[in-house]
């Protein structure tokens, strides 16, 4: 039964991908796999952290979260690189609720297009922001790239 099982929810995952045109190296493309559930991952995440940044914002965001996935600090996955403790501000134990549907649909297209490789990595191959409001400690470790919106987006150092 355990592995009727695994082969559905392989089956599954296998039916629902989409692909991301993301590269590592600009002499080197990369495709990366996504089930329906890791794109939705990514979708709230831009929704919850940038949605009032416009689609640029909301694309700055996006590449944090997918440039993460390809580093080896990190998970491998967007869902488990945003659920991943202290790393997402929306993130927390209590349920969080879209409210604005436009702003969501928006979140929706802008994901579609950074996994169609409509929309190139804005970011300098950024892992981390944080809101211009705010400038904490592990921001000093970091090589700042770009301000985009409300957000100043950096990268680990060489």
């Amino acid at each position: 039964m355990t592995s009727i099982l695994k082969y559905a929810v392989l089956a599954l995952s296998v039916t629902l991908t989409a692909t991301l045109q993301a590269e590592t190296n600009p002499k080197q493309p990369h495709a990366q796999k996504l089930s329906k559930a890791q794109i939705e991952c990514l979708v709230r995440n831009a929704y919850f952290e940038s949605r009032g940044q416009g689609v640029k914002g909301m694309q700055a965001v996006t590449w944090v979260v997918l440039n993460r996935t390809k580093h080896p600090s990190y998970p491998s996955t967007p869902c488990a690189v945003i659920y991943s403790p202290k790393q997402f501000s929306w993130v927390s134990n209590k349920p969080v609720q879209v409210r604005e549907k436009d702003a969501y649909t928006q979140a929706e297209r802008v994901v579609e297009g950074v996994l169609s490789g409509k929309l190139k990595d804005n970011t300098n191959s950024s892992t981390h922001f944080h809101s211009t409001r705010i400038k904490p400690v592990w921001a000093n470790r970091l090589s700042y790239t770009t301000t985009i919106g409300s957000h100043c987006f950096y990268k680990l150092k060489k």
